[in-house]
């Protein structure tokens, strides 16, 4: 196993044991797309993670980012909120995870992509093609709607 399973609606999968609220970021700048290639399981996602005690979601987003990217970003919109009951994370330490995640609309604010240890790959993607990587259903679902209806984003993140 990958450090990371993603499981959706299948009777097989373990029972949740963490419900865990996440942040990510849709950052678009020149009409390409910062995305990453994630360590745990290869795929490629839009950056972002869990919060953690003391921050914001908005604040998890913009650390997420830069953690992972290199790059910093400044949140100035909601573009959505994900959540599926369907939808199961298992890592390897036995966490089963559902998870709830807000996607903000992000503007580049400075840096240049940079890999880390959770993403080897931290690219900058044209528009047109990011649906043409190999994405988990759950950020494929969340990219093609950003791709959508970011210019239709909620606006005040904070």
């Amino acid at each position: 196993m990958t450090s990371r399973v993603d499981w959706y609606d299948d009777p097989d999968a373990p029972a949740v044991n963490s419900l865990v609220p996440a942040a990510a970021v849709y950052v678009e700048h020149e009409r390409r797309v910062l995305l990453i290639q994630r360590s745990d399981n290869g795929k490629w996602s839009m950056p972002g993670g869990t919060m953690e005690y003391g921050e914001s979601l908005a604040q998890c987003a913009v650390r997420e980012a830069l953690e992972e990217t290199g790059v910093r970003v400044t949140c100035n919109g909601v573009v959505g909120v994900f959540t599926d009951p369907l939808h199961r994370i298992q890592y390897k330490d036995g966490e089963v995870r559902q998870e709830f995640a807000v996607v903000y609309r992000a503007a580049y604010v400075a840096g240049e992509p940079t890999s880390s240890p959770e993403s080897p790959r931290v690219q900058w993607v044209p528009r047109d093609d990011v649906l043409s990587l190999e994405l988990d259903r759950s950020q494929r679902l969340r990219l093609e709607w950003a791709l959508s209806h970011v210019e239709t984003a909620w606006i005040d993140a904070h």
